[in-house]
């Protein structure tokens, strides 16, 4: 029946119930190993954010004095380990310096757990993307259990990492393979984790207690860097591979709109195989995206997408809809929102389409309503918008742009 139950995830020894830290709980097994365990006060999944960090900061300090035999780092929550940095923090950023002393003192605190002095071990369940990734990286050894998931979805939110994942991660994996994924967005599983080098071990729940004590006492075969990825590392390499994935880049994000892909392509090409200055020109690069036009708006659309799903069923309306592309469709899905009581925005890069759309919309309302008011009101809710304004205060974005479009 035990098969059958929910996951119990092992975390060590009982914590007390009274930790000084706000966001995590440190107790020692019997054998001497520390157990970290990530909680997050107030939520249901693990974010790194602000007070996590300065948490972490502390935590360290202590480790570095108590020097236990080793440390295993894992998450609480049953829905996963790290689910990455909480970019709420920088949302309305707009000077780049204020950004990169914020992240850099979050380098300053995975740097620590790096430098540690003793065997550090992540074990990681679920879901650990962005930033949690960068920490399982920042661990000597990292154990997946069946079922996680990895990745660094940076790139959808027109950023890259920014904790010292692409230093890390280009040189631990096979440079190509880490690049594909940081310029994709795409996850992989724990068993792919393996096959690349990033996990050393994969196992079951039940096993997790054996499987950190093997890491830390060293009976663990940790995956190492090949051959191959020294050469990939190398200058003249990068350039040759840097100019086939800015091609390949251009045919799916121009660079004039989604700067983080040729913005992490430059960061490897000038500094991949030197570790050192990759993490210092990672947090410059960071910060400058993360005050771009691209990255402000993609996290906007991302929260109110997280929105969006915890209203979804909950009976909320949506009263502001924002369309970006006035084709057919784009103009279309407009008008019926506008008929349906919504007020609209309409975006299109000219003024041609938007025209188009606002006549095509005045001959569907004086077919389907009677009444001139009531036409009227329908087209005092539907705007035109050629700056995109409208985008800033939608509660629901709608991108209908044609695929031939100029």
């Amino acid at each position: 029946m035990d098969v059958l139950a929910d996951r119990v995830l092992e975390l060590g020894p009982k914590p007390a119930a009274d930790s000084p830290y706000s966001n995590f709980k440190l107790t020692r097994d019997d054998d001497g190993i520390a157990w970290l365990l990530f909680d997050r006060a107030g939520a249901s999944a693990n974010t790194l954010s602000s007070d996590g960090i300065e948490d972490l900061d502390t935590v360290l300090a202590a480790l570095e004095r108590d020097r236990p035999a080793g440390l295993v780092i894992r998450s609480a929550k049953k829905s996963g380990f790290i689910a990455g940095a909480d970019v709420n923090e920088f949302r309305g950023a707009a000077d780049p310096r204020t950004v990169e002393t914020a992240i850099g003192h979050a380098h300053e605190v995975i740097d620590r757990l790096e430098a540690l002095k003793i065997p550090t071990v992540a074990i990681i369940h679920g879901f650990c993307l962005g930033g949690g990734l960068e920490v399982a990286l920042a661990c000597q050894s990292r154990i997946a259990i069946e079922g996680a998931r990895f990745g660094f979805p940076e790139v959808l939110l027109g950023l890259h990492p920014g904790l010292g994942g692409t230093a890390r991660f280009t040189g631990l994996v096979n440079p190509m393979q880490a690049m594909t994924l940081m310029l994709t967005g795409k996850t992989i599983d724990a068993r792919r984790a393996k096959s690349l080098g990033l996990v050393d071990a994969v196992t079951e729940e039940r096993h997790v207690r054996n499987a950190a004590r093997d890491a830390v006492f060293g009976r663990l075969k940790r995956a190492r860097p090949g051959l191959l990825n020294t050469i990939l590392n190398l200058a003249p390499v990068r350039g040759l591979l840097a100019s086939r994935m800015r091609a390949e880049a251009e045919k799916a994000a121009p660079h004039e709109n989604y700067p983080a892909p040729y913005a992490l392509i430059d960061l490897w090409e000038k500094h991949g195989g030197d570790k050192a200055a990759m993490l210092a020109a990672e947090k410059t690069s960071f910060a400058n995206l993360m005050v771009t036009a691209t990255a402000q708006n993609l996290i906007r659309v991302f929260f109110l997408r997280e929105q969006m799903k915890k209203l979804a069923g909950s009976g909320s309306t949506i009263d502001h809809v924002h369309v970006i592309g006035a084709g057919a469709m784009g103009g279309d899905i407009a008008a019926w929102c506008a008929n349906q009581g919504m007020r609209v925005t309409l975006a299109d890069m000219k003024a041609e389409p938007i025209a188009g759309a606002m006549k095509r919309a005045t001959d569907l309302f004086g077919k389907i309503m009677k009444k001139r008011t009531d036409i009227r009101d329908a087209l005092d809710r539907l705007a035109p918008d050629i700056d995109g304004e409208g985008v800033r205060n939608a509660d629901l974005i709608i991108e209908a742009v044609p695929k031939n479009s100029n």
